[in-house]
């Protein structure tokens, strides 16, 4: 028996020395280092620049870093999908990946390292909030003013949790902690409107704030802005948190962007917009090439707008693909790529690469610069249907702002399928007829509707593009040919009752 056992030790180890010379083969022919993982002292920090899923997905490990360069193990070399993958991952790590060649035992073995070095309970960044206390916030927390007593009485501990139970049960899409001089206020954005919860004191925060830092990967020690995530499971709900960190003068002001991971987009029919400039949408995005732009400032809902397109869009035998920054959502079907406005120079040579996927459609979060906008029109006008945004006050001026960057004028002319500016206002609680209830936080308004405007260039805004005309221009214009304006789409839904003329006039005075 002892001897079978010796033979098959020995059988064993040929089979693995064939398997590593054979990967060596590879190696040599494909002009790649070769590497054998087993036994290899990879760094934590080093193996999760691959996240596992990832890794586990496409067959590749991080296994060592030397400054910006990071070697990377596959036994996959030629795939297209690892390759692909690797580009994306690059750009979103800002790293330059070096390939290497391993067998495929051996990356087995270095995928048992993510279960190693990081043990089930440490692997995952999630606060949950236990079934109890679930069961006691939903008691004692039925009105906004049940939250702001409940907040300020309960432990330090309990804290950070009642802060995000009272958001989530309040539809906030952001939480702000904001240091004072002797206190620390927590706000809640509410339908895009920031509403006061409670002033704690300065011990809290300090908790708070650790707390936070410590789940989102934060550094403890450091005081200068930093960004980082986590999710937390509270009131039947899973919700990831985008959190901001902002040094002031009394410490470090936490903004946390609260992005449920069971949402539901908008079906674009449902986007409220009237009937005119649906019509004008269907159009331009039925194209099979030309830029769609959408404007707006931040939180005017831009993002919505786009998803609800693209969901239209996705359909069996279209190509599409995002860059994003960040991703808020995934989108089953679609191919999505994480950028970094800092690394200009890797987003903008991911943009080239998307375009030899031969995508059919593709999402840029948005053009800030000549270079970006000059690749986005480009492919624009050779075959493919582009999406983006820009921060413009309304759909004439992304023209001009446009031409300001030095756009040349015959690309403009000949991309653009449609612009268009919108706005959020907040729509009157029905409930008590806009007057005031702890329902609606005493405001009068529940919910947000969107105000819009939509100019799709006919010749004689693209007469105007070609010379380089000034804005009032490109709205007199656009207006003389039929194009209704925000505040003009916005009375209207103050005529129909859906909000108020002050809500309007918030939103669209500039």
């Amino acid at each position: 028996m002892s001897q079978d056992v010796d033979i098959d030790i020995t059988l064993q180890h040929m089979a693995r020395e064939t398997e590593e010379d054979q990967a060596r083969g590879v190696a040599a022919k494909l002009g790649l280092p070769y590497i054998n993982l087993t036994g290899y002292p990879v760094a934590p920090d080093v193996l999760k620049i691959i996240p596992e899923k990832k890794a586990q997905q496409f067959y590749v490990i991080a296994y060592l870093r030397a400054g910006n360069k990071v070697r990377i193990a596959t036994n996959e070399p030629t795939s297209p999908d690892v390759q692909k993958f690797l580009q994306a991952q690059a750009v979103e790590s800002k790293v330059e990946f070096i390939l290497s060649v391993c067998s495929a035992s051996s990356m087995e073995y270095g995928l048992t390292l993510y279960e190693k070095l990081f043990p089930p309970q440490a692997k995952e960044d999630k606060v949950e909030v236990t079934q109890e206390k679930e069961t006691n916030f939903e008691a004692e927390i039925k009105t906004f003013q049940d939250l702001k007593e409940k907040i300020s009485t309960v432990s330090t501990t309990e804290l950070l949790d009642i802060i995000f139970a009272g958001a989530i049960k309040n539809d906030s899409t952001d939480i702000h902690l904001e240091p004072q001089e002797v206190n620390f206020r927590v706000r809640y954005r509410i339908d895009g409107v920031l509403q006061d919860v409670a002033e704690l004191p300065m011990a809290a925060y300090h908790q708070v704030v650790s707390r936070i830092k410590f789940f989102s990967k934060l550094k403890l020690d450091v005081t200068k802005p930093q960004d980082g995530r986590f999710s937390v499971t509270v009131l039947a709900a899973e919700v990831d948190i985008r959190v901001s960190s902002l040094p002031t003068a009394y410490g470090e002001a936490i903004v946390m962007r609260l992005l449920p991971k069971d949402k539901q987009f908008v079906d674009m029919q449902k986007l409220g917009f009237n009937k005119g400039a649906m019509e004008v949408i269907k159009d331009a995005v039925s194209k099979p090439q030309g830029m769609i732009i959408n404007t707006g400032p931040t939180g005017s809902g831009k993002t919505t707008t786009l998803y609800a397109i693209l969901q239209f869009l996705n359909q069996p035998g279209k190509k599409i693909i995002t860059f994003e920054n960040p991703i808020e959502y995934r989108i089953k079907g679609i191919e999505q790529i994480q950028v970094n406005d800092e690394n200009k120079v890797g987003f903008l040579d991911a943009l080239r690469a998307a375009l030899r996927q031969d995508p059919d459609i593709m999402m840029i979060g948005e053009v800030r610069d000549p270079e970006s906008a000059n690749i986005a029109l480009q492919a624009a006008m050779t075959g493919h249907l582009v999406l983006t945004t820009l921060h413009t006050n309304n759909a004439p001026s992304s023209l001009a702002r446009l031409t300001e960057m030095g756009i040349e004028p015959y690309l403009l002319a000949g991309s653009i399928n449609l612009i268009i500016a919108q706005r959020l206002v907040r729509t009157i609680h029905q409930a008590c007829g806009g007057k005031g209830c702890d329902i609606c936080h005493k405001t009068g308004y529940k919910g947000r509707a969107a105000i819009v405007e939509v100019l799709a260039p006919t010749k004689e805004i693209e007469s105007l593009i070609m010379k380089k005309a000034p804005l009032r221009e490109f709205e007199e214009t656009a207006h003389r040919l039929g194009m209704k304006t925000m505040y003009e789409d916005g009375m209207e839904k103050v005529a129909a009752g859906i909000t108020t003329k002050e809500e309007v006039l918030r939103v669209t005075k500039e």
